[in-house]
């Protein structure tokens, strides 16, 4: 049975995937929808790996100059890809699949390549419903998924 997942990305990377589903300039993004982006995980984490097709995903931004972090996307794991080269600009040891996103926080779309545009869900929105961000990626309690859907509505 497919999980859900809280897993962090910095606001450069979200941005280049948002820009490239925007643009579609990578091969294997054309002939997908247009709510679909590349997402990935570290390949450290082999146990999220394992279990990502299907999976609800929520993306959390970290905390950089252009924004305090946040909850950004709710959606869906598709396939895992293999990518012989770099995508994003940081980080290199990541295993990428496409995310078909059902829900953003406000600005995501209408500015993709300006982070301090997003209106981010706060960690302190997140902490207050019992959902406290770990470092790493995170495993999430079906109870736990259903109150971030809810949030991202």
């Amino acid at each position: 049975m497919p999980g859900a997942f809280l897993l962090k990305g910095t606001p450069t990377n979200l941005s280049w995937s948002l820009i490239d589903m925007k643009n579609k300039k990578t091969p294997l993004l054309k002939g997908k929808p247009g709510n679909w982006m590349i997402w990935g995980v570290n390949q450290r984490f082999s146990w999220i790996i394992k279990q990502i097709e299907n999976s609800e995903i929520f993306v959390y931004v970290t905390k950089s100059e252009a924004t305090l972090g946040g909850l950004a996307i709710y959606g869906v794991a598709r396939e895992t890809l293999h990518l012989v080269e770099k995508y994003w600009p940081q980080g290199e040891k990541w295993t990428p699949f496409f995310l078909e996103i059902k829900a953003v926080a406000p600005g995501i779309l209408e500015h993709p390549e300006d982070p301090k545009q997003w209106k981010l869900i706060p960690k302190t929105t997140l902490e207050e419903k019992g959902i406290k961000i770990l470092p790493g990626p995170q495993k999430l309690k079906p109870e736990q998924s259903e109150i971030l859907k809810k949030i991202m509505e």
